[in-house]
């Protein structure tokens, strides 16, 4: 995974990369940067006393990891969620009350994205399989990717039913006409 990857929010990853490159590391990172805040800065407060974060101990080094930290998780979270065909807004989940960061955190690192293409691009488990996954049961109603990106093939398919559908034909039903006699 490059460094742009990293930090972008499109595309599609997997279970295993979002817990390796979006949880582990970026844990790291602060621990590092809380490690050299103690070491250049000593055990004081870069926030000020006003902040209502109380004795924190946030140098800069931490707080500038806990910014880029921020940004690298909502990419992650976006590209799982994109993963489960779903749009990357649907991270603003993790500002329900109590439960929406439990909710997020098990949809990003437990549960399985949509296997074959999906509109995100292709299952980053098996790029190689064509759309509809596995067993070819379910077509997505997605383009296939062209060499150039996405691009349609041609105009959508005529509806088959419902309110687009043609009305039936009249006349010559199958109900006799009733008799009076």
């Amino acid at each position: 995974m490059t460094l742009a990857q990293w930090f972008s929010f499109n595309g599609r990853i997997s279970r295993k990369t979002w817990w390796i490159f979006y949880f582990l590391i970026p844990i790291g990172i602060n621990i590092a940067a809380s490690a050299l805040d103690a070491q250049f800065f000593g055990a004081r407060n870069a926030l000020p006393d006003k902040s209502g974060m109380g004795d924190v101990n946030m140098g800069p080094f931490s707080i500038i990891a806990g910014l880029v930290g921020l940004w690298i998780g909502l990419a992650g979270q976006a590209k799982r969620w994109h993963d489960r065909d779903k749009s990357g807004w649907w991270v603003l989940v993790n500002f329900i009350p109590l439960i929406g960061w439990l909710w997020a955190f098990i949809v990003a690192g437990f549960l399985r994205g949509t296997p074959g293409y999906n509109r995100f691009g292709p299952d980053p488990l098996a790029p190689e399989l064509p759309p509809g996954g596995y067993g070819g049961g379910y077509q997505p109603p997605y383009p296939q990717q062209a060499p150039g990106g996405w691009q349609p093939q041609g105009p959508p398919p005529s509806p088959s039913g419902g309110w687009g559908a043609p009305p039936p034909p009249q006349g010559g039903g199958s109900v006799p006409p009733i008799r009076r006699g």
